[in-house]
């Protein structure tokens, strides 16, 4: 479940650990406790998926948007089951976009002072590129920032995250990660 129903759960009290109700802020061992929702058992963890998809223009960064024509979610498969985007692109941006169910790596990868370099080819009038990197990204940062410079974007991709490289991934496919690419995410 999402991070927000999961609150909502633990503050309705759904959620013992031990056999006493849990609160938020509550930190809990699944390996070494007893941890419950809605009285049964919670279910084993699942096995950590991480993908690595291209996402192409006109697709949105969500799980779920009844405006949206298509969501990531929608490129990949069922069997892959609950995964999260790793950040955000915007609807005409696209690139490489990290999905997965480890919650740790998308807290490690998403927050400021983790320090992730977000390399992006941004391609301003007809056909002149530009390479820009950061390693806090706003909404519509680089797009921002070319506009205060009088460029309009007419493509951006973002190309790299830290180690993770797009290569030569076409739009809407995807991957799984490699197993050195998983130690590197997991490294952060």
């Amino acid at each position: 479940m999402s991070r927000r129903a999961a609150e909502t759960l633990i503050e309705r009290g759904g959620v013992a650990v031990d056999g006493v109700t849990a609160k938020l802020g509550d930190s809990a061992d699944p390996e070494m406790q007893r941890i419950t929702v809605s009285g049964q058992p919670l279910p084993p963890r699942p096995e950590l998926v991480y993908i690595l998809l291209h996402k192409p223009r006109g697709v949105t960064t969500t799980l779920r948007d009844v405006h949206a024509e298509k969501t990531v979610r929608d490129l990949l498969p069922e069997d892959l089951g609950y995964l999260v985007p790793v950040g955000r692109l915007d609807k005409e941006s696209e690139g490489l976009l990290l999905m997965t169910n480890d919650g740790a790596a998308v807290r490690n990868l998403t927050h400021p002072s983790s320090g992730v370099e977000k390399e992006y080819r941004v391609t301003v009038l007809p056909d002149e590129e530009l390479t820009v990197t950061i390693t806090e990204g706003k909404k519509h940062q680089v797009r921002n920032m070319c506009k205060d410079k009088g460029l309009t974007v007419t493509r951006l991709i973002r190309v790299r995250e830290g180690k993770l490289l797009l290569g030569s991934l076409k739009p809407g496919h995807w991957r799984p990660l490699t197993q050195k690419e998983i130690e590197y995410v997991r490294s952060i």
